[in-house]
């Protein structure tokens, strides 16, 4: 299920977004925007492909997200290095639910999650949630930007305005 769970967005987001990446090296000239290579036209998925992506929140790692995110806004139960990570952005973000674009496995262990919030969706993180210790206990060992420009990110509500939308299957 790992490989399948992100199905629908997995084969129209990663293979733009780290062409985008590879683009983001090259600096544009002084005073062009750089283009986007995500499309601006809204992504349209089968209900089985909508099914598969679904699966996505059912995973220990997506809803630890959620976990480390109210506790850190009730200020109780996050470990300090986790808290560390999240003070670095607006504390309205974890408030409202975040839809995943990508969930993969990390190369040191544990899985990268790339998240937008529903009511902040102006920004793109990069999460990395780890298992730890012979209990295999979840942490968050990195939460920070991941690497889009403006335009790719106007580019991703546009094509993602579906998930980003839904209420329902958010965490």
């Amino acid at each position: 299920m790992d490989k399948l769970f992100c199905l629908a967005i997995l084969l129209t987001f990663t293979a733009q977004s780290s062409s985008a990446l590879q683009e983001q090296s090259t600096n544009p000239p002084a005073g062009q925007q750089q283009p986007s290579n995500i499309p601006a036209e809204e992504a349209h998925f089968t209900p089985e492909q909508m099914k598969e992506y679904y699966r996505v929140y059912k995973n220990a790692d997506v809803r630890y997200l959620r976990k480390v995110f109210d506790a850190y806004l009730r200020g109780t139960g996050v470990r300090e290095d986790e808290s560390k990570w999240l003070s670095q952005w607006d504390k309205d973000y974890y408030r409202g639910k975040f839809v995943v674009l990508s969930r993969e496995d990390n190369t040191f262990g544990g899985t990268l999650i790339t998240i937008m919030f529903q009511d902040r969706p102006d920004k793109v993180f990069l999460a990395w949630v780890y298992p730890e210790g012979g209990e295999r206990k979840l942490a968050l060992r990195r939460f920070d930007l991941d690497q889009f420009t403006e335009e790719d990110i106007r580019n991703m509500r546009t094509r993602y305005r579906r998930f980003l939308e839904d209420k329902a299957h958010a965490m």
